[in-house]
Parts: C-alpha cells; sequence; structure tokens
C-alpha cells in the first residue's frame, strides 16, 4: 500500500441484525466476545457443541439444525433436527422434552439455522440459566475444507421453542 497506509479493519456486524427475526426458532442478540456469566461446565458444553457441529460441517460438508444432549458424566449425544413430511414442530419439541426427561440429560443445546446460510446459533438450556453464541462458518466445496468457524458469545440468549420450558423456567 502506498505511503505505508494499512487497510481499516472490516466494520463490526450492523446492528439491524441483532433484532433479526430468524425462521422458526430463534431471534438473533447483539454478540459479545467475552462469554456470559456461566458455570464453566455450562460453557464448556456449549463449546464443545461447536466443536462437534464443526466436525459435522467437515466430514458432510453441511450444518443443519441439531440438539446436543449432555449427561451428568460429560458425555454428549448429538442429533439432527428435520422435521419429516407431515410432522409438525410441536412434534420435535415434544420428542425433545421426552429425551431430556428418559435420559435425564444436565444440558441441552440446539443449533438453529439463520436467514445467513453461513451463519447458525447455538442456544443451551441448563437448569437456572441459558445461553447463545453465533457460529459464522464458511466451507470450501472444492477442498471439502472449513474455511472459517468463529464462536461469538451473544450478550442475551435467543428465544428459541425448542428449548422453552424443557427444565422448567430458565433464566
Amino acid at each position: 500500500m502506498a505511503n505505508g497506509s494499512q487497510a481499516s479493519p472490516p466494520p463490526p456486524s450492523a446492528p439491524s441484525d441483532s433484532n433479526k427475526s430468524l425462521p422458526g426458532a430463534v431471534r438473533a442478540s447483539r454478540e459479545n466476545n467475552t462469554p456470559p456469566p456461566l458455570s464453566e461446565a455450562f460453557r464448556s458444553a456449549i463449546e464443545k457443541a461447536g466443536d462437534r457441529a464443526q466436525i459435522e460441517l467437515a466430514s458432510k460438508g453441511k450444518l443443519g439444525p441439531m440438539a446436543f444432549f449432555v449427561h451428568a458424566d460429560d458425555t454428549m449425544k448429538a442429533v439432527s433436527l428435520t422435521l419429516k413430511k407431515g410432522q409438525q414442530k410441536e412434534t420435535l419439541v415434544r420428542r425433545i422434552s421426552e429425551k431430556v426427561s428418559a435420559e435425564k440429560a444436565s444440558v441441552v443445546i440446539v443449533l438453529t439455522e439463520t436467514d445467513d446460510e453461513h451463519r447458525m446459533v447455538l442456544s443451551g438450556a441448563t437448569p437456572g440459566a441459558r445461553a447463545s453464541a453465533r457460529v459464522d462458518f464458511g466451507f470450501d466445496k472444492n477442498t471439502k475444507t472449513v474455511t472459517l468457524w468463529k464462536i461469538s458469545w451473544l450478550s442475551q440468549p435467543v428465544q428459541n421453542v425448542f428449548l422453552d420450558g424443557i427444565f422448567g423456567k430458565t433464566g
């Protein structure tokens, strides 16, 4: 560049995204690079779900809605959240709730889509707490590699129908 000047960094995400309605399940909120005050185990579970989602993207070349169930022994089970023909969203919500009860999951995390095909939202719930993080990602179909993976904590948890009331009333 001429005269030793440096390019300025790209501007931060536009605030107009902060309250944008997202299809079906979530509303976005303002991002924060510092995780909200959460227990270490809860924060770690959300980050682990992000790692699992990244592995899913790398192995399949695409990323779709998923639910992660974390148990007291720190094991995590992941399931795809796809509605089959004729299945109602309410049925899927009920099945998630039943799985939490049957398996005694201590944390539930849901990865949901947004209007941006390269962005998803991780929302988690545990008894007494909720948190969300935005996931920006990129995938090169030619080289089959993840080219971008960035998780940014949101200052407020997003509303998510799959988590509403999952552990009773959560913060």
